[in-house]
């Protein structure tokens, strides 16, 4: 893995120049997607929610199906965790500020299963 770059933080849209892995939950309702970033190079894990979660409420409760697989790509931020100089106080961003869309792949190459 490249080593982490200490570049200014700046939010900006990027395009990814690595492979991404891209992970579904076993119950459908997250993906990880992990790889380095293509800014600051420091390896960055991403974690979106899908479907409803949380625990159903009275009679439907045991009538939650896993949810359709995701299609389309997904929006990841850098999320390394090192400071960044310029990053200003108040950003909710924990990285360099770049972002991308991974493509998510189809359920067949992501390991789930039907």
């Amino acid at each position: 893995m490249p080593d982490h770059q200490p570049t200014p933080f700046q939010e900006a849209e990027v395009q990814p120049v690595d492979d991404f892995t891209v992970v579904r939950s076993p119950d459908g309702r997250w993906y990880t997607v992990t790889g380095p970033c293509p800014t600051c190079r420091a390896r960055t894990v991403f974690r979106v929610a899908h479907g409803v979660l949380g625990p159903l409420k009275g009679r439907l409760r045991h009538r939650r199906a896993r949810p359709e697989p995701l299609t389309g790509s997904i929006p990841v931020y850098c999320q390394c965790g090192y400071p960044h100089p310029d990053r200003p106080p108040e950003s909710p961003d924990a990285g360099c500020g770049a972002f991308w869309d991974v493509p998510v792949p189809p359920p067949a190459e992501s390991g789930d299963a039907p």
